[in-house]
């Protein structure tokens, strides 16, 4: 059940959502329109979410039991868009096999660059373009598209029963009324693949530097900085510790993970955004301070997949990332290696392991026709089933969504199976309208904090200074 608290944020995020998008609601039905329900949504359709077997049944069993629907109603095909080339993305290609052959249903990949993907997706939305009729989008933009109007609620695939199969975040944060074309909360997607931040380590390193093992099963902050300072002191050419520095959103990820640790939010119960709070400047303070005493390599180095070459040089004790470098580390070590394993990211202050999903979602076009909407809507059905879950894992590193994937007999003699568990139960997630622009003006000042530009204190109230304007808030 969702809290009265909850409650009171969403309704404050929606005033912050994007201005404007209340216009396109008397306009928005597009090929939709023909439906009862409200304009640019399905209204009531023959998807049966608890038949042939109740939805947790079909969803977590061995095998993906589709829902009952009248094929008269559902296209036989329709196309997705896909955030790179399908090379890349073995377990996503395996499913649409697995799809097409338990539905006939067929989904025909568009790829586009992932850097293109967002420009490219709002041109399409915008122009209320009939396809593809299913994206693939970056959970910092879901807020964004949703207040547009731009994609389709899917309430009847997510019942409590079906919520209860995946981590906490999915119902607290993506449930919501900030879509202005609609009354009341919604939810309008599925899950693409997830990528879990844990701490992945090198236990040949720690020893090298006279730590046990397994230091770093359950490091503080602390121990972060004390194998930091052996490393320094080393005569090897050793490091303890690195992070993002580099680009335009990943340094936003270790800040955020950090400030979890201490026991911080960002999104406030009146539905405020701070990024100045004290667990913020703190994290910014322990930050700046390691890079002042010279204990790391330069940060500002190392953006997006570089902190993952230098661990795979052999030099780094740790780092906080997606555990989905297990992959490289095995092509590079080998299946028993004795140079990688993965922990929860570190403690803070008050005790708590935090780790971090960041999802790519399936949603619909809100403009594609109602049929391959309803295609799309069992091909999202299906791929959050833990058989796709599991696939994910086994075949790219990617983090099973669906937990009782970890049931799955594939993913019997996983590796790392119990850690990963545990990361994903800690993992947090907030989310807010126009987050990546206020992660640009973040960034910035996170970036003139580490370079000594700015004390943290200072960079942390400039930053929020930018995100009140930002999101008209104050």
């Amino acid at each position: 059940m969702v809290s009265d608290r909850d409650m009171s944020r969403r309704n404050v995020l929606k005033v912050a959502s994007v201005t404007g998008a209340a216009s396109l609601a008397g306009c928005i039905g597009g090929s939709g329109s023909e439906s009862e329900g409200p304009s640019g949504t399905l209204g009531d359709w023959s998807l049966d979410i608890n038949s042939p077997d109740p939805v947790q049944d079909r969803i977590s069993g061995a095998e993906w039991t589709p829902p009952e629907y009248d094929d008269e109603a559902v296209a036989n095909g329709f196309d997705r868009m896909n955030l790179g080339g399908m090379e890349n993305d073995p377990a996503t290609g395996w499913f649409e096999d697995y799809f097409n052959e338990k539905t006939g249903i067929t989904s025909t990949p568009v790829t586009v660059p992932s850097a293109d993907a967002v420009s490219k997706m709002r041109t399409l939305l915008s122009s209320q373009s009939e396809s593809p009729a299913v994206l693939q989008i970056s959970q910092e933009f879901f807020m964004d598209f949703v207040s547009q109007g731009w994609l389709e609620p899917v309430d009847n695939l997510w019942t409590e029963e079906a919520y209860e199969l995946f981590p906490p975040y999915f119902q607290d944060q993506l449930t919501t009324d900030v879509d202005q074309s609609l009354d009341g909360e919604h939810t309008y997607i599925s899950v693409a693949i997830s990528e879990a931040h844990g701490l992945n380590y090198n236990p040949t390193v720690l020893q090298e530097l006279g730590f046990d093992a397994d230091f770093y099963d359950s490091a503080t902050w602390a121990d972060i900085r004390e194998v930091c300072e052996e490393a320094d002191s080393h005569s090897g050419d050793y490091h303890g510790w690195v992070w993002y520095g580099s680009g335009n959103r990943y340094p936003v990820y270790p800040f955020l993970r950090q400030t979890w640790s201490r026991g911080g939010s960002f999104v406030q119960d009146d539905g405020t955004v701070v990024v100045n709070n004290d667990a913020a400047v703190t994290t910014l303070e322990w930050q700046s301070q390691m890079i002042a005493d010279g204990l790391l390599p330069d940060v500002m180095q190392y953006g997006e997949g570089g902190p993952s070459d230098l661990f795979l040089g052999g030099n780094l004790a740790g780092f906080g990332g997606s555990i989905g470098l297990m992959g490289l580390a095995r092509e590079e070590w080998g299946e028993d290696t004795d140079q990688y394993d993965i922990a929860l990211l570190p403690r803070g202050e008050n005790g708590e392991h935090v780790s971090y999903m960041n999802t790519d979602f399936l949603a619909i076009n809100r403009f594609a026709p109602p049929e391959k909407k309803r295609a799309g809507m069992v091909f999202m059905d299906g791929g959050r089933s833990a058989i796709a879950s599991a696939q994910e894992y086994d075949q790219e590193g990617n983090y099973p969504a669906n937990t009782m994937a970890w049931e799955h007999e594939l993913l019997s003699d996983a590796q790392y199976k119990e850690t990963a568990q545990r990361i994903g139960e800690t993992a947090k997630v907030e989310l807010w309208p126009n987050q990546i622009e206020t992660y640009d003006s973040l960034v910035t000042q996170l970036q003139e904090a580490w370079l000594g530009q700015k004390s943290p204190q200072e960079a942390l109230d400039s930053a929020q200074s930018e995100v009140d304007s930002i999101l008209e808030q104050n």
